[in-house]
């Protein structure tokens, strides 16, 4: 039996790289995803091939509105969110902190760290109504 069979995961970044591979594994093990990313083709192209029930959401996780949209688009669909995966991230190129400009680096504290903090207030509620959950973080 897929270990994760009946289980649904909102993964975020999931149009490619390593959230694309989450998206695929949890899949194959049963789970119903939510394949959201900025990236609308790539999400959608994942969410296609995946099947199983998966969903895509454009979602740019540094606006709370836009996570709670995503939120919503998983619970109207599933009826439950049992995983919560924050792997959407963003950086700079490398080089010195001394050349990052400020709307640069707030881009990066927001999507790498506030993205958590919007998370939290979507998906804990939900989950302690269900008895449980899990958020992990890349």
């Amino acid at each position: 039996m897929p270990r994760l069979k009946d289980k649904v995961a909102i993964i975020t970044g999931a149009a490619s790289g390593f959230g694309e591979g989450m998206a695929r594994r949890f899949a194959e093990e049963g789970a119903r995803v939510v394949v959201a990313d900025l990236n609308t083709v790539g999400a959608q192209c994942v969410a296609d091939e995946i099947r199983n029930g998966a969903i895509w959401t454009q979602t740019d996780v540094s606006q709370r509105s836009e996570f709670q949209e995503m939120v919503d688009a998983a619970m109207n669909a599933f009826g439950r969110i049992d995983i919560m995966v924050n792997n959407a991230g963003y950086t700079h190129k490398n080089g010195s902190l001394l050349d990052i400009g400020e709307e640069a680096f707030d881009l990066i504290t927001a999507i790498n760290m506030k993205a958590i903090y919007h998370s939290t207030l979507a998906v804990v509620p939900i989950m302690e109504r269900q008895g449980g959950g899990a958020i992990l973080t890349t």
